[in-house]
């Protein structure tokens, strides 16, 4: 049985607004978002996802290894173990 899973974009051009609809927007000018999973500042050149975690919002950048390691926090249980 496949399972569909939806998955949520935003533009380049959208970003800034919803980093603002989040709350983010004065941290992430300020460079005090930091990487969920290596601790870098994000900036518009490194950010690579925003995602839910636990009930907060998360951020990651776009390192490989962080790329990697959202992959798999986000993988469906199922994959998780494959």
């Amino acid at each position: 049985m496949v399972q569909k899973h939806s998955l949520k974009a935003v533009f380049d051009d959208d970003l800034e607004g919803l980093l603002q609809s989040l709350g983010l927007l004065g941290d992430f000018k300020s460079q005090r978002i930091r990487c969920a999973f290596c601790g870098d500042v994000i900036l518009w050149e490194n950010l690579y996802s925003v995602f839910p975690d636990s009930g907060s919002v998360k951020v990651s950048c776009s390192k490989p290894s962080c790329v990697k390691a959202l992959a798999e926090r986000l993988a469906p249980p199922a994959l998780q173990d494959v």
